[in-house]
């Protein structure tokens, strides 16, 4: 299971199914108390990570990204209901969503598939391990469904990328492609 801090409330859980299985939960026992266990989990594991204390109010968010794995967005109360200000402040991280494509045509299809939708995010593209991997903002949420039609969404961290892919476009990358190939 992995976390990530998505706001000052909000936390990403990345949990694959083969983790799910090991934890005996599956698709027949969706109204199981095992659920009630993976919960507690992610909340012990949230306050260890980023010190965050119980709240009043919680609430689970499910999203399937891909057949690999789950994503869980767990929101407690208020965004000044248990968090440490300097466990904020340590802990930022970014909220870019990585996705990967096995060909720059790939990208230009979705790109061009975008924009007639008018629908164009801001992001980045970078060249990593013989992949291009496209750095979205959260912003662009409201269409990530669409990117898995033409590549698959990434474990790799937005920093190591940064880090060690070679930027193609830094800013506008989607616009940038069209300008150019299209």
């Amino acid at each position: 299971m992995k976390l990530e801090r998505l706001s000052s409330n909000k936390i990403k859980y990345s949990i694959s199914f083969d983790e799910l299985t090991e934890r005996g939960i599956g698709e027949e026992n969706l109204d199981s108390s095992i659920w009630n266990l993976l919960f507690d989990e992610m909340l012990e594991l949230a306050n260890q990570t980023y010190n965050v204390e119980g709240s009043d109010t919680l609430s689970i968010e499910i999203y399937s990204f891909n057949s690999h794995e789950i994503i869980l967005i767990l929101t407690l109360g208020d965004a000044e209901d248990g968090l440490a200000p300097e466990a904020l402040e340590e802990s930022r991280v970014s909220t870019d969503t990585v996705y990967s494509f096995q060909s720059i045509e790939d990208v230009i299809s979705l790109a061009a598939f975008l924009k007639n939708t008018g629908r164009l995010p801001d992001s980045c593209l970078y060249q990593f391990e013989q992949q291009f991997l496209l750095l979205l903002a959260e912003e662009a949420e409201h269409c990530l469904p669409l990117f898995l039609e033409y590549g698959d969404r990434s474990a790799l961290s937005p920093y190591m990328i940064r880090e060690y892919g070679t930027a193609i476009f830094e800013g506008h990358a989607l616009e940038n492609l069209l300008s150019y190939f299209h």
